[in-house]
């Protein structure tokens, strides 16, 4: 269960780091095509909720995979190669 909850974190923070280099490129070629900066505040509370949104996705897509090759390997008996 603590790999899960490690998963968790590290994908909430890998898709809340994503967010933010793509949101830090926007405004890297906003500020380099028109000459001002655009960084609203709104942009940084949409990326952490939608980091922490995609995190939870990504770990309980993980855990209902790896239950489901649970109960899939004990249901299948072992066949002969021959």
């Amino acid at each position: 269960m603590i790999a899960y909850f490690k998963l968790f974190i590290y994908a909430c923070f890998f898709c809340i780091t994503l967010g933010f280099l793509l949101i830090g490129f926007g405004t890297l070629f906003i500020y380099l095509t028109k000459g001002y900066l655009f960084f609203p505040i709104y942009h940084v509370k949409r990326v952490l909720v939608f980091g922490c949104i995609a995190g939870t996705a990504i770990t309980s897509a993980t855990i209902v995979f790896n239950l489901i090759d649970k109960f899939n390997f004990r249901k299948k008996p072992p066949t002969d190669p021959d």
